[in-house]
């Protein structure tokens, strides 16, 4: 953990297989004050990376998703176990010149500080960034935040649906036209904890040369601006004002959703090769096969007429038919599926993505499926309050004891 000096080369290769597990980051501990989602998720990634996570709670109510159910499972939502598995809970008044002195206690013996508090509460608290980096250089200190900690809305909270909204992100999602609809699940929330990821691992190895830890700060806003980056491009350079485009995609066409006799199909054609392998696929040679939509740009600007040919075609064949019949001739197409049933299909079942924890089933890091850490289920609350807490005692006592030889 932080004890440790920092490498100031690079090690030396071996040539010694790689254990079974894939664990590079045993050993460092990670101090987690965040809540609901961005923060978890980054923090249980890391914890299947290896990391001794512990997160900090409050008293009594601890992680706000604890009591997001039903369903539940031991006490606690569904939800909260998702995101959360392999931590160990410490419950803490920060509030307290108690609570806040075991803080300083585990960040002397941590590597990274992860929060994602609203504007100006870890100044209340005593946890603030400047405080804290002054205080224990090593440490790499993360925040999340809705906007950035500058500009005019700095200090504005930021959750999912605003940040979807203030983006515009919400702008481009859903059906034209219609109400404003915002992602099934809370995917800038995803991406911020992937990219808070990168920059704790990037200020690691930073350390590794100079000793010191970094201030690593993302934002939901940021995130999802970025993620916009090839609409505003597009629309920059002259591509007219964006717009919803629900399952189509505005510069290619087809791809997007059909329904078949039994069900919804996504296919797509994202070459004119693949359109002609479609067109044969689908026996539609003759009512396809104009010679303005042998190349894409015919094809996007006659969409609706083009679409409705292949939707009339596709509505009269099972879900079965259209699959196979795409895939032999190698056009891109998949059924739409529900996200349970996804969970239990071959492929998720071979790439190892989801554990089933007594029927609960909860899915695993894409960093690597074949070598993480398997985490087990999520800590109760303050359920490892005692064992850290005596650790921090004995860590103490020890380092007290190393004095004293000294002196």
């Amino acid at each position: 953990m932080a004890q440790q000096s920092p490498a100031t080369a690079p090690a030396t290769p071996t040539t010694e297989r790689p254990s079974a597990e894939f664990r590079p980051l045993e050993g460092l501990r990670v101090l987690d004050f965040t809540r609901v989602l961005a923060g978890p998720y980054a923090t249980m990634t890391l914890a299947e990376l290896g990391a001794d996570v512990v997160k900090i709670e409050m008293p009594g109510v601890g992680d706000e998703t604890r009591a997001w159910g039903p369903p539940f499972v031991d006490d606690s939502s569904a939800y909260f176990h998702a995101i959360n598995r392999g931590k160990r809970s410490v419950v803490l008044d920060l509030t307290t010149e108690e609570g806040r002195e075991h803080a300083y206690g585990l960040m002397a013996t941590a590597d990274i500080v992860v929060e994602n508090f609203r504007p100006g509460v870890t100044h209340r608290l005593g946890i603030d960034p400047e405080l804290v980096t002054a205080r224990f250089p090593h440490l790499v200190y993360a925040s999340i935040t809705g906007f950035g900690t500058d500009g005019p809305m700095a200090d504005h909270p930021g959750t999912e649906v605003i940040i979807e909204a203030e983006s515009g992100l919400m702008g481009v999602t859903g059906i034209d036209g219609g109400e404003p609809v915002r992602f099934g699940v809370a995917m800038v929330d995803i991406a911020t904890g992937l990219a808070m990821i990168n920059g704790i691992l990037a200020a690691l190895l930073e350390r590794t040369s100079t000793g010191r830890g970094r201030r690593v700060d993302v934002s939901l806003y940021a995130t999802a601006v970025s993620a916009l980056g090839t609409v505003i491009a597009s629309t920059s350079a002259g591509g007219g004002t964006p717009r919803a485009w629900g399952s189509a995609h505005p510069s290619i066409v087809p791809y997007r959703a059909f329904a078949a006799a039994d069900g919804h199909v996504v296919l797509g054609a994202t070459n004119d090769a693949m359109f002609q392998r479609l067109q044969t696929a689908l026996d539609l040679d003759e009512v396809l096969g104009r010679e303005a939509w042998q190349g894409n740009a015919g094809r996007v600007s006659e969409r609706d007429e083009l679409e409705a040919a292949v939707q009339e075609r596709v509505a009269g064949l099972s879900l079965a038919e259209v699959l196979e019949r795409l895939r032999r001739h190698r056009v891109l197409v998949a059924p739409v599926l529900m996200p349970h049933d996804a969970a239990r299909s071959a492929q998720a079942t071979a790439l190892d993505l989801v554990d089933d924890d007594d029927g609960v089933l909860i899915t695993r890091s894409p960093l690597s499926t074949n070598g993480t850490r398997r985490l087990g289920r999520a800590p109760a609350l303050g359920e490892h309050t005692a064992e850290i807490l005596a650790e921090l005692d004995a860590t103490t006592a020890h380092q007290g004891k190393d004095t004293a030889d000294v002196d």
